[in-house]
């Protein structure tokens, strides 16, 4: 497996190609929810992808502070059907809190978690803050992480 991290210019068309073809199909089909996920975000973001040969196995997108959040902000973190069970999803996410940190790293990180996964991101370190809200049809929370360094 190879990681790949790169500024949304810098993407080729297949990595574009690769993220907005797992996010459909994990974000609208599997989870059966129609929203826009090309959201006109992605040009501002830093992506990245874990790659299994030519299969992209993982994804998250990193916000600069003070694009969505004050804080950093990573989102879209999504793992392929065919990759689950197998610490893809531990993968992308230390990756990605590590990358964030080295960017950013005088900003805390923010998520908005799917409520159902804060159990999850809980042991990453992110704390619940705030009350749940409704995403397009779906339970949300927003979590911190606090930069201790």
């Amino acid at each position: 497996m190879h990681l790949e991290f790169r500024a949304f210019t810098k993407l080729s068309s297949n990595h574009i190609y690769d993220a907005l073809r797992l996010r459909q199909q994990v974000f609208l089909i599997e989870q059966n929810c129609l929203y826009e996920d090309i959201d006109n975000w992605d040009q501002q973001a830093l992506h990245l992808l874990l790659y299994d040969m030519n299969e992209l196995a993982g994804y998250l997108r990193i916000f600069e502070p003070g694009v969505k959040f004050e804080e950093t902000t990573i989102g879209r973190i999504v793992v392929s059907t065919n990759y689950r069970g197998r610490d893809i999803g531990k993968k992308i996410i230390t990756h990605g809190i590590e990358l964030a940190f080295q960017q950013f790293p005088s900003s805390n990180i923010r998520i908005e978690a799917q409520n159902a996964l804060s159990n999850y991101y809980n042991k990453y370190g992110f704390i619940t803050e705030g009350e749940v809200y409704v995403v397009d049809g779906i339970d949300h929370i927003q979590m911190v992480l606090k930069n201790d360094s």
